[in-house]
């Protein structure tokens, strides 16, 4: 098991914040991928990259800043409601 320094973290941790930084700043999965050494994409998004708290944030901007938290709250574990029915669903 991995020594953790005071407070919790490890240095592997730094692995999973990298990859989340690298992959949030729009670097493409393939390069983040290789630069982590992963066989797999699939090992980098699933296992090493995690939601940054400010991702509403993020997906607003995608839309110019106009997108109305509908857009944004639907799946968030955060938001404490129920998820939305998508109107375009059986």
């Amino acid at each position: 098991m991995a020594t953790k320094a005071p407070g919790g973290l490890r240095f592997h941790d730094l692995r999973h914040c990298y990859a989340t930084w690298l992959v949030s700043g729009g670097v493409p999965v393939n390069i983040v991928q290789a630069v982590m050494g992963h066989q797999q994409a699939s090992t980098t998004l699933n296992r090493y990259t995690h939601t940054p708290a400010d991702f509403h944030e993020s997906v607003r901007r995608v839309f110019g800043g106009s997108a109305d938290d509908s857009l944004t709250t639907k799946d968030d574990p955060q938001s404490g409601g129920e998820p939305a029915e998508d109107e375009d669903r059986p």
